[in-house]
């Protein structure tokens, strides 16, 4: 990655990378799929350019992901909170209530 490559675009270059490779795609297969040049991507991952917006919401798709996964503050831990936070959805409000006050006593 190209020195002087803000923090932000970094993550999100890291972010996508991450995806990428969960999906089992090297760069020149998702920059193919995005009709793109085969370097497309390699040259994203390595901070040559900014990628439009559109262009990473079409990659985020392709690799299998959502852009609320992808945003997601820890993309790493995505999959587990979210089915966590599945559960918890569908418990009644007393349910939720109990699980509220036994988190509270585990700090």
């Amino acid at each position: 990655m190209k020195k002087g490559t803000s923090e932000t675009r970094r993550e999100l270059i890291l972010r996508l990378g991450y995806l990428r490779d969960r999906a089992k795609l090297s760069a020149r297969m998702l920059s193919a799929q995005l009709d793109k040049s085969v370097a497309y991507i390699a040259k994203y991952e390595n901070g040559d350019f900014d990628m439009p917006s559109e262009s990473l919401l079409e990659a985020i798709e392709i690799c299998g992901s959502t852009p609320e996964e992808f945003f997601f503050r820890n993309i790493h831990e995505y999959v587990e909170v979210k089915e966590v936070i599945d559960m918890y959805e569908r418990l009644s409000a007393e349910s939720k209530q109990t699980i509220k006050d036994l988190m509270k006593n585990m700090k």
